[in-house]
């Protein structure tokens, strides 16, 4: 079953609020405990990349990293990635994109935003890489 973090907040998290309210700069997202804040006007995809990522810091249950900061919020965000974009969707889409699609074009048909699936093709292992090209192989053997 895929990962959906609406249903982990519902099934896990019970206490944890989430709230829309409009953000300055380029946060989408906050953990302020017990409330999740969602930037307003951003879309679906966004909205559950953005979830994602808070429910991992939650479950790491850290505070303040001080110099830190910006190590943890790559793990986090590649936490996320891994969950959102499973191996398997991951080579689907690939197939079914059959080498036309954009960064973008993967991203919608994951269900993601461009982030999210920049960093989850950054962090492919070697196992999935190989899977990759065996499906992309295979569409030219077929065409």
């Amino acid at each position: 079953m895929a990962y959906d973090p609406w249903r982990d907040l519902r099934d896990n998290w019970p206490g944890i609020r989430v709230v829309a309210e409009p953000m300055s700069g380029r946060l989408l997202g906050e953990l302020r405990y017990p409330v999740i804040a969602l930037r307003t006007g951003t879309s679906a995809a966004q909205q559950r990349c953005t979830l994602a990522h808070e429910l991992v810091h939650l479950e790491r249950g850290l505070g303040e990293c001080g110099p830190w900061a910006a190590r943890e919020e790559r793990l986090v965000h590649r936490e996320a990635a891994r969950r959102l974009v499973a191996a398997d969707a991951l080579v689907d889409a690939i197939r079914e994109a059959s080498g036309t699609a954009d960064l973008a074009g993967l991203a919608r048909r994951l269900d993601v935003d461009c982030e999210t699936i920049r960093t989850r093709l950054q962090i492919v292992s070697r196992t999935e890489v190989a899977r990759i090209r065996a499906a992309l192989r295979a569409l030219r053997c077929a065409a």
